[in-house]
């Protein structure tokens, strides 16, 4: 690789189709590594509590799909088209300093994941040493989170390429062990039981228990926001960088997560790692729980790449090698390792806090890209933070863009506060992502019009050329 290719992957460049590693079978395989993530097992214990089998996976599937569609369009295709990684791709709709804003929240959203994830694989080791009568405790869980670390910058320090290598291997295997899972469930307590399981803690209110977990879906999708600008950037065609997205972070994540409902109403553990052994036998138990951490490891490693591309905005970082920056992004993983118990338990906020600050989000990048600027951008302006430049707006921020945000986060506490669990009237028909969704599009669409900023911006993306920008 060359040291321009290297600065293009490992910094903040634009990539050439050449220079991308994903054609449609490769982002298949990434995208199926990074959805069947044991976070999908949560959601799906999540549901348990309100809803059976058959309705939960109507809802868990329709909601993951709507959240990813919503989500992804405007990043896939934007990301994909220009080559360029989603902060300066939201430069367009936020301005330069205003995507640092959203850095934050995208930086929580890599690390949060990251970190559950690795208590996961550390959880997996555990219940490995118990199937032969070993018990480590948490100091156990704490050595695979720190294993899980090492692994994962092993492979992500050497780039794309490597974290492909890996995917194709886990990929087809996780295929099979997720088909396991499920006949495992079937055979030991047979079809009619699963379906006939209810509720393990409904509220007395039905229709608000279908709201509950369609939002949980709608969320889980919507919290992928953090990983597909990374995907797409890399992948070579459209197609590539939006099908496998849809197919395998929406339906595919959805079937895990009903998968893990499933365990849940009948088992009474969302945790895999925890039955595979009872139920399908010390070997092939462990074969399965071996998959399912490898599951968790791989989708460590593409966040913690994108975590790493999203650091080269700021300016100390900029020309510091690759594996210093991954190195930073370690640091936060490390509580993890400290306090895993304590911080896994706040997964369910975790969920929550991704749908009510990634929705609003999408709602302004969705307008903005598709409806004010017509999928046309001005590639070079993505890279140029000087006053007057196209996407500079007010001092580097778009006010109008962050307003929208912050209005649509109230709009989605005001419909539910998952705090609480006090819910809207209103909440029972509309999901409270799907209302901070479109008050944040909303209110930035009209802002945008009235502000006459897009006028503006149109006639220098008329004429902008796709190509490579000096750093």
């Amino acid at each position: 690789m060359s040291d321009t290719q290297d600065h293009a992957q490992f910094g903040r460049m634009p990539l050439r189709i050449g220079e991308r590693e994903y054609g449609n079978l490769s982002a298949h395989g990434t995208c199926f590594a990074y959805a069947i993530a044991t976070w999908c097992f949560l959601v799906g214990s999540y549901s348990a509590d309100l809803l059976p089998a058959i309705p939960g996976t109507i809802c868990l599937i329709a909601g993951n799909l709507i959240g990813v569609f919503l989500t992804t369009m405007p990043l896939s295709l934007g990301c994909q088209r220009y080559g360029i990684e989603q902060m300066d791709f939201c430069k367009s709709a936020f301005g330069h300093r205003g995507s640092h804003v959203l850095m934050i929240f995208y930086l929580m959203n890599m690390f949060g994941w990251s970190g559950l994830l690795l208590v996961m694989f550390g959880n997996g080791f555990l219940n490995i040493g118990k199937a032969f009568d070993l018990d480590g405790g948490e100091w156990l869980v704490r050595g695979g989170v720190v294993l899980g670390i090492w692994l994962s910058y092993l492979v992500v320090s050497r780039g794309v390429e490597r974290l492909g290598m890996v995917n194709n291997i886990v990929t087809p295997a996780l295929g099979l062990v997720v088909g396991y899972m499920l006949w495992m469930l079937i055979s030991a307590h047979g079809y009619e039981a699963v379906v006939s399981a209810p509720p393990l803690d409904p509220r007395e209110d039905n229709l608000l228990n279908y709201a509950l977990v369609l939002e949980l879906g709608i969320a889980n999708g919507f919290s992928w926001w953090g990983g597909i600008g990374f995907i797409a950037r890399n992948s070579k065609t459209r197609r590539a960088a939006t099908y496998p997205q849809l197919l395998q972070l929406g339906l595919a994540s959805g079937v895990v997560s009903s998968i893990a409902l499933y365990s849940a109403l009948v088992v009474g553990s969302d945790d895999p790692t925890e039955w595979m052994v009872p139920l399908g036998g010390v070997v092939m138990g462990v074969v399965a729980l071996a998959f399912v951490a490898l599951a968790n490891l791989t989708s460590v490693a593409v966040s913690l790449f994108a975590a790493g591309l999203a650091l080269r905005h700021l300016p100390p970082t900029r020309r510091v090698p690759w594996r210093t920056v991954l190195l930073v992004c370690l640091v936060p993983c490390g509580f993890f390792a400290i306090w895993p118990t304590e911080l896994y338990d706040l997964g369910d906020a975790f969920l929550a806090y991704n749908g009510s600050i990634f929705a609003p989000i999408s709602g302004v990048m969705f307008v903005d890209y598709f409806l004010l600027r017509r999928e046309r951008l001005c590639l070079h302006a993505l890279f140029d933070a000087a006053p007057g430049s196209a996407y500079h707006f007010w001092r580097g921020c778009n006010p109008v863009a962050l307003a929208a945000v912050m209005f649509g986060q109230i709009a989605y506490f005001s419909l539910y506060n998952p705090v609480t669990g006090e819910a809207h009237w209103l909440f029972h028909y509309l999901p409270a992502s799907l209302g901070a969704f479109g008050t944040a599009a909303l209110l930035h669409g009209l802002g945008m019009w009235a502000w006459g900023v897009h006028r503006t911006h149109t006639l220098a993306e008329s004429g902008s050329r796709i190509s490579r920008p000096t750093l």
